[in-house]
């Protein structure tokens, strides 16, 4: 009886494991360096960033001396080795700070596109997904050394 049970369990991870693979794929990479996010969800972020963050961290995304800048070194320092999950997560609960979790969830993440395009990350094909723990997967990670 257990090795009965112990095949039917092999068999249904063999069969639900390629769904499962095709599923987490939706998200176009692991590695930010891959292109995340598309040009077009790129320049949608930029409107809705300059509607509704502009006023904090300024047209040219380097904050004040209230706000954190969202470019650069200063980025980086606050952003690296962390996901895109974490950064998309903090943007949700805590973004425009008048007015937190006003925006949808595509406009969140239209707007890390925007930033990510911002900091010279590459686009790709695929949009940045709306789904966290797709997100998670993703570092944000200096630029990798060329061979």
């Amino acid at each position: 009886m257990k090795i009965r049970t112990l095949y039917q369990s092999i068999i249904t991870v063999a069969f639900f494991l390629p769904l499962n693979i095709g599923a987490s794929h939706a998200q176009s990479s692991a590695s930010i360096w891959d292109g995340a996010f598309t040009d077009a969800q790129a320049t949608r972020g930029e409107a809705d960033y300059n509607a509704n963050c502009v006023s904090c961290h300024a047209a040219d995304l380097r904050g004040n001396s209230n706000t954190p800048s969202l470019r650069g070194m200063s980025f980086m320092f606050i952003w690296e080795a962390k996901s895109l999950g974490e950064l998309f997560t903090k943007m949700r609960t805590e973004m425009p700070t008048d007015r937190p979790g006003s925006l949808s969830a595509q406009s969140y993440v239209d707007i890390l596109s925007f930033i990510l395009r911002t900091n010279q990350f590459p686009a790709g094909e695929n949009e940045l997904a709306t789904d966290t723990k797709l997100l998670n997967q993703i570092q944000i990670t200096s630029k990798p050394a060329s061979n």
